[in-house]
């Protein structure tokens, strides 16, 4: 390259973009205003705005700078920069800035940017080089394609590859075979999933799903995003966002993987695969649905662990306990597992298996799908393309000479008359239906057309159960209860001055949430000879519960406050998930209220913003600095611009809002109380959550120094005091304009 470029320290007032391009006659100060109140609200380059309108393009725009500015236009497709040029500036610098080295002289390193008037950029270059910077002018798809040809680690790989993380360990252990013609159709396709980038995102997803013990990872596509979120503990998280851009081959590569049709984008598909973490194999299964914004994938995460259950293990009370294992034990009979999806059922079901297997008795499931394998234990897959289905299963397994026979699901009439029937000619039939409770099995087998004396000659027992989340070991603290709380108590647990409820109050250990795991509540309807009696009697459900009471029944919301008084869970959690009954609670009419009660005030409903201002979501900030006067400036500057700021005096505030809040951006003092920047850098960069968002530090001084071992951290960029607001908002915008991609 032999094209003379000048220096750009400018020995005049800065101009914009936008009044260059009105001197040059591209654009009209109407257009120009339209433009920038469109910026307001979709926080889009100028430049790329006025391309969105159509009133230029980018070619025109590079040539009018280039004009207006008395600097060179480049080509980059012509230019081949050696590598020790690109070297000179980092990877992350080139892509935040959108501008690429191309040339080092005696006089100084030549630049090429998509937007040569962002002047911080230079001196940022200046800095990071300690080199004269030249300028040249290219448009923006040329230099996004000299980014993608000189620093092929962007994007994903640029976050993944920032350190050690969740996709480290992360073994596929089954992977698809395609056949040659399969390899001719799919070729690009499967060189897309297969790109270095889209694999450590596959990988660092499963790793961190399994770190914090997921039970199923969803990928959700958007108009503009693709939302990733977790169900950790029954309670689904939002992760992180990522560009759409990135879907097609994240879901290309998941169906590679999972054995799946990478071709079919408008049918639904199931898969499934295995991998490898942390010395453990977990079984994966993936379903995918098409949406109107493209595939949503979930894939449901099995843990090994659970196949080796034991009913001493499901934390059932003693009583309970030994109602179930004698129900269990008896030759002959029907053992229910009732409630809803994912409550646990199969969990309960295994466990029994678990204690029932030996090599003296015959084992046969009919499952769908098998979750997890049993050693001992004959299991069916349902296939209802063969013709396997729950009733035609369970008919030919009891040709199969089985003592013991456990059903996924009784869902129709049929399925329920050949469970009963086998249950009277000496098999132990195990299986489940989705009912509330316990004692609703009885009527749905009704409703099934189940003969009411059948029910009562073939049922042992009935278990009814929920999951409920457990509270965290490393924050609990006693909770006391308000007055409205109270009153939703059964008297016996009301009366008592001595009992203590507790809460977690959310620590890094529980990711701020309070909960870490989860354990079951439990109710088990033992059929006693009274309620054989009733039941083919054709009693009420009250009759059979106040019948049930007597014999020793408890209820699972009775369980569950039992639990939340040992400290195992919270009382918030019973009454979300199984709330006591009226007749449990017998709460007295409240006549007048204590001073000490909690009085609760109806607000009057606001009106509802106008759909055009409610679909006009600012950014939210999060800022952490201990100097009271750094952060109210630092909030002017951001509010001013119209974003959303939140903030903390500390590191380990910092550290749980950024956890709670999921900010779009971060500043952060490097010098704080409790959590210095650099310790709550590498604790965000730790973990895929909150991976991706940017982070800005503030230091007193330009430190070249601190500066690279901020960058090394994971800081994004970072701003001397005092601040410039002009720059500040300058680079936190284009941070957060920054897209995972």
């Amino acid at each position: 390259m032999n094209k003379t470029v000048r220096n750009t320290k400018p020995t005049h007032k800065r101009k914009k973009l936008g009044e260059l391009l009105i001197e040059a006659g591209l654009i009209d100060e109407r257009t120009l205003s339209k433009a920038l109140d469109i910026q307001k609200i979709e926080n889009k380059k100028l430049g790329q705005i006025l391309i969105d309108m159509g009133v230029a393009d980018e070619q025109v725009i590079a040539n009018t700078l280039a004009s207006q500015l008395n600097i060179p236009l480049l080509k980059l497709d012509e230019i081949d920069a050696p590598k020790e040029t690109i070297s000179l500036v980092p990877a992350e610098m080139a892509e935040n800035y959108l501008l690429v080295p191309v040339e080092r002289t005696d006089k100084g390193l030549t630049v090429a940017m998509a937007n040569p008037l962002e002047f911080y950029a230079v001196d940022d270059l200046r800095f990071v080089t300690q080199m004269p910077i030249h300028v040249a002018v290219a448009s923006e798809s040329d230099v996004l394609e000299a980014i993608e040809r000189y620093y092929p680690k962007r994007g994903l790989e640029r976050d993944l590859g920032s350190a050690p993380g969740p996709e480290q360990g992360i073994e596929i252990v089954q992977r698809r075979e395609m056949e040659e013609q399969d390899l001719k159709n799919q070729k690009e396709l499967l060189a897309f999933a297969e790109r270095p980038p889209v694999v450590r995102l596959t990988a660092a997803l499963l790793g961190d799903a399994i770190t914090v013990k997921a039970s199923d990872i969803h990928i959700e596509p958007q108009r503009s995003t693709v939302i990733i979120r977790y169900r950790v503990d029954g309670i689904m998280r939002e992760i992180m966002k990522v560009d759409r851009s990135v879907h097609a081959s994240l879901v290309s590569r998941i169906k590679v993987i999972s054995n799946m049709d990478i071709s079919i984008r408008r049918k639904p598909q199931d898969g499934k695969t295995q991998v490898r973490y942390g010395g453990k194999e977990y079984d994966l299964r993936v379903s995918t649905i098409p949406t109107s914004y493209g595939e949503k994938v979930t894939m449901r995460i099995l843990n090994p662990d659970s196949a080796k259950t034991g009913i001493e293990d499901l934390g059932l009370s003693k009583r309970a306990s030994g109602d179930l294992i004698d129900a269990i034990s008896m030759p002959q009979g029907i053992v229910l597992v009732t409630g809803p999806t994912g409550s646990g059922k199969s969990s309960t079901l295994y466990a029994c298996l678990n204690r029932l297997k030996s090599p003296e008795v015959n084992i046969i499931t009919v499952e769908d799908p098998i979750e997890f394998d049993i050693e001992g234990v004959n299991q069916v897959q349902i296939n209802p393309q063969a013709g396997i289905t729950f009733s035609a299963g369970l008919r030919s397994i009891l040709r199969q000479d089985p003592d013991i026979v456990m059903v996924g699901e009784i869902r129709d009439t049929e399925t329920a008359s050949i469970a009963c029937q086998a249950a009277q000619t000496g098999h132990l039939v195990l299986s489940t239906l989705h009912t509330n409770d316990a004692l609703s099995a009885l009527t749905r087998l009704l409703d099934l057309g189940i003969e009411a004396f059948l029910i009562s000659a073939s049922l042992q027992a009935v278990v009814g159960q929920r999951l409920v989340r457990t509270v965290c070991e490393e924050c609990k603290i006693p909770e006391p209860l308000s007055a409205q709380i109270l009153k939703r108590l059964p008297p016996r647990i009301r009366e008592d001055k001595e009992a203590i409820f507790w809460k977690g109050i959310g620590c890094e250990a529980c990711r701020y949430t309070g909960y870490s795991g989860r354990l079951g509540i439990f109710e088990v309807l033992k059929i006693t000879p009274s309620l054989r009696e009733i039941i083919g009697s054709d009693a009420s459900a009250a009759n059979l519960k106040r019948l049930a009471e007597k014999d020793g029944f408890q209820t699972m919301a009775m369980d569950g406050l039992d639990k939340a008084l040992k400290g195992l869970t919270t009382i918030e959690e019973i009454f979300r998930v199984a709330p006591p009954d009226a007749e449990d609670i017998f709460e007295e009419p409240v006549t007048e209220t204590s001073g000490s009660e909690e009085i609760r005030i109806e607000e009057t409903p606001s009106e509802e913003p106008s759909p055009a201002l409610s679909s006009i979501k600012p950014k939210k900030i999060l800022v952490a600095d201990d100097n009271q006067i750094i952060l109210k400036l630092v909030r002017h500057i951001l509010e001013s611009d119209g974003h959303l700021v939140i903030s903390a005096e500390d590191g380990l505030k910092a550290l749980r809002l950024a956890m709670q809040e999921k900010p779009d951006l971060i500043v952060t003092d490097y010098l704080m109380p409790k959590m210095d920047g650099i310790e709550l850098t590498k604790k965000l960069k730790a973990q895929l959550g909150s991976r991706y968002i940017p982070i800005i530090m503030l230091t007193a001084k330009e430190d070249e120094g601190f500066q690279n071992k901020g960058m090394k951290t994971g800081v994004d960029d970072y701003m001397t005091k005092p601040l410039n607001a002009r720059e500040f908002l300058a680079k936190a915008n284009r941070l957060m304009s920054r897209s995972v991609s």
